[in-house]
């Protein structure tokens, strides 16, 4: 996997030139220009993709799930949810594990409408947890 990882990295980089960030490289090439607007829009959707998986995205592999979403890892099963859905006490408050619903906005539901392009943002509402 790791090697994998590395591989696509070295082809990605040979595609930009070097001097030429990142950022600056990607937000052009997905989004016509390199403004900052741009490039949030490319972090938001990275952090989207990692966190909320492809939703079904054509070109993304069916490996990635997600950290939010149910997956494998070296044959093994593996789900976080539950230490961000409030079903475990895994948040410390007050000196006390208690379980907290981190995704009482909607889930990754945000996260897949930006993904999708159904919006223009990341919606969360601000009375929530999320």
């Amino acid at each position: 996997m790791l090697f994998v990882l590395a591989f696509l990295l070295g082809l990605s980089l040979a595609q930009r030139p070097s001097n030429l960030p990142l950022c600056d490289y990607y937000a052009e090439t997905q989004y016509g220009s390199n403004t900052n607007d741009t490039q949030a829009k490319l972090i938001i959707g990275i952090v989207s993709l990692a966190f909320g998986g492809p939703f079904n995205l054509p070109n993304v592999s069916t490996e990635l799930t997600g950290i939010l979403n149910p997956g494998k890892f070296s044959d093994q099963s593996v789900d976080l949810q539950p230490y961000f859905n409030g079903s475990i006490d895994s948040t410390n408050l007050n000196n006390a594990p208690v379980g907290i619903n981190w995704l009482d906005g909607g889930g990754t539901q945000p996260l897949s409408d930006f993904l999708t392009g159904k919006t223009p943002q990341v919606v969360i509402n601000n009375s929530t947890n999320q």
